[in-house]
């Protein structure tokens, strides 16, 4: 990608982010800091107009340009869209075990997939490098505060909202926001979790107008895709589908 294309796509982005942001912002300020109560507007169904106006452009904005800049949307994914192992037969080189830390998730970009590699030992999983709940990377985000974490009883956490896969055939076994989650991760879990039930449970009545489907964050984690993974001679494949 040329730098000229890169700073005109993080400049939309970031001015798209900043008014969603706004709209957003304004919503809560009108919920939950109203103004002079002797106005006839009502402030509650503002509010919930702002509130619900922000999050979609902002799920709209990572739609649409996300992809251009190789992210990814923040589309959750479905456990019966994931592929049997038998179809994955396309074998592609992920490095030797000794690159990998005992214990620690990385992702790795093997041709267009993102996917996680676990190392346990002398045994390696893989499995997709995106959460199924909100299509954030399991592995943090590079350069961030938000890192990948440790696997713990056999399992990979997402380091974003808390839900927990099995890295052997990545069922969920933890969904996201969970009570322990919350507790711990003030904002990543406890403010989060309150955002978005705010707009996935309006009541219809006080809904500025029907949200989509598409728009409506989801609370729970699905089971993760995971790859057939196979060592030789210390260096690791990953069977992506055809």
């Amino acid at each position: 990608m040329s730098p000229a294309l890169a700073f005109l796509g993080v400049s939309i982005l970031g001015t798209w982010g900043l008014a969603s942001i706004g709209l957003i912002a304004a919503g809560i300020i009108m919920l939950f800091f109203p103004g002079d109560p002797t106005t006839s507007s009502s402030n509650t169904l503002g509010g919930i107009f702002f509130l619900v106006t922000g999050l979609i452009s902002g799920g709209l904005m990572q739609v649409v340009v996300a992809p251009l800049l190789g992210l990814d949307a923040p589309v959750p994914f479905r456990a019966r869209d994931n592929k049997p192992h038998a179809k994955m037969t396309r074998w592609t080189k992920a490095g030797m075990v000794r690159d990998y830390t005992d214990g620690m998730p990385k992702e790795v970009r093997l041709r267009t997939q993102r996917v996680l590699i676990v190392r346990q030992g002398e045994d390696v999983y893989a499995m997709s490098g995106l959460c199924s709940h909100a299509r954030l990377p399991l592995g943090g985000l590079p350069g961030s505060p938000i890192k990948p974490m440790a696997v713990q009883d056999g399992c990979v956490t997402c380091p974003f909202h808390g839900a927990r896969f099995a890295i052997t055939d990545g069922k969920a076994v933890r969904q996201p926001f969970a009570s322990s989650w919350n507790n711990d991760h003030p904002l990543l879990g406890g403010l989060q979790s309150k955002l978005w039930k705010v707009i996935k449970y309006i009541p219809m009545p006080y809904q500025a107008f029907p949200v989509p489907k598409v728009a409506c964050p989801s609370m729970g984690a699905e089971d993760q895709q995971t790859y057939p993974v196979k060592i030789e001679g210390g260096e690791i494949s990953v069977g992506l589908p055809k």
